[in-house]
């Protein structure tokens, strides 16, 4: 009964001691590659574009661009001339007569445009 007993022990101890199953290697899982995304070109401005077209006379205005807008030939604000600030809000409206001026910090005209 003795060495019934002791083979019963070693048998359930070696049972613990040995993995039921053998481990499958894990295969290492590599990423995909992304592609390099690059930007779409901006659109080429059509002629047709309201906001291209210079329905607000801007073309007289051009050699303002890189002066302070308190120059002297600079149009005054009204109906038809804005002059945007960095942070001023204006309005979503379109006014293709209407002459928008772009003026930096430190009020040096930066652009022209209809709208």
């Amino acid at each position: 009964m003795k060495n019934t007993f002791l083979a019963v022990v070693a048998g359930i101890t070696l049972m613990a001691c040995s993995p039921a199953t053998e481990p499958t290697p894990a295969t290492p899982v590599e990423p995909a590659a992304a592609a390099p995304v690059e930007p779409a070109p901006p659109p080429a401005a059509t002629p047709t574009d309201p906001a291209m077209a210079d329905t607000c006379n801007m073309a007289q205005y051009t050699a303002l661009i890189g002066k302070p807008a308190t120059d002297a030939g600079v149009p005054a604000a009204g109906a038809s001339v804005r002059i945007i600030k960095p942070g001023d809000q204006v309005t979503m409206d379109f006014s293709e007569t209407r002459l928008n001026i772009d003026v930096d910090a430190a009020g040096v005209i930066t652009g022209l445009r209809c709208g």
